[in-house]
């Protein structure tokens, strides 16, 4: 299956919202546009609202706690599936280390936040894929002259579970199974085991993990928290509502009692 370029996913609530470990699979821009975001980050926090951008790399886990304004909060999460052009990156390579602990946020601009609006919109347009791609290389250029397209992008090397993740992205609610995910990366069973058992994970942990965003998707849009199992692939709504508190801190209901 052929991923789009970009996703964009909005988020609502009427109460305050509190996450841990929300696992972001693909590089993100999240746009808090009525409320507050307060994010911790290596035992930093933030809080965020509307002139700020969090800007996130594939792979990282979040903290946080939206917070209404007059009894609103909303935010556009966009992930991105297109890689800068490799020059680009090489010019940040250098710093890796020192990105990878940076604050990652950035204040807008009208030119960044026309840029985004821009790419948000073009999704029910029809546009071609060629002209999509050039919307989306216009905010990476606009993000590479404030000097923060090396917070989106740190590295030209994922981590296979990364790469995973970003197949599993596409399907969360199917029957994955380790070999076929090993075939669509290239590899062996054995192989794909022993380097995600090296980065710290596991197929079955990345799978829950995308399956947990997913959920929240899911139930943003008012699935019922069986539909929303049986959408991520559990049979059981038990089990679903335990991964679920166990990944987020919070369960199904308390979460939809925010919406």
């Amino acid at each position: 299956m052929n991923k789009p370029l970009v996703q964009t996913v909005h988020y609502r609530g009427k109460r305050a919202q509190p996450l841990s470990n929300v696992f972001i699979h693909a590089p993100t821009i999240i746009w808090v546009e009525q409320g507050y975001k307060q994010l911790w980050w290596h035992e930093q926090s933030m809080q965020l609202g509307r002139s700020n951008w969090i800007v996130v790399p594939a792979g990282q886990y979040l903290t946080f706690v939206n917070t209404p304004e007059q009894k609103q909060f909303h935010s556009r999460a966009m992930a991105f599936n297109l890689q800068p052009p490799a020059e680009w990156l090489q010019e940040s390579l250098s710093d890796n280390e020192k990105i990878s602990h940076a604050f990652p946020q950035i204040a807008t601009t009208p030119q960044l936040e026309y840029c985004f609006n821009l790419v948000s919109d073009m999704l029910d347009k029809g546009l071609s894929l060629q002209a999509q791609k050039q919307l989306i290389l216009g905010l990476y250029a606009e993000l590479r002259e404030v000097g923060a397209l090396d917070l989106l992008f740190p590295n030209d090397q994922k981590m296979v579970r990364d790469k995973l993740a970003n197949y599993l992205s596409s399907a969360p609610g199917d029957d994955h199974s380790i070999e076929a995910a090993a075939s669509h990366l290239a590899m062996s069973r054995a192989t794909l085991t022993r380097k995600l058992n090296a980065e710290g994970s596991s197929f079955r942990e990345v799978l829950a993990e995308i399956r947990m965003n997913h959920a929240i998707n899911l139930l943003q849009r008012n699935f019922t928290q069986l539909d929303t199992a049986l959408a991520c692939g559990y049979q059981s709504q038990t089990r679903f509502n335990q991964r679920f508190k166990q990944q987020f801190g919070l369960t199904p209901h308390q979460y939809q009692l925010t919406l």
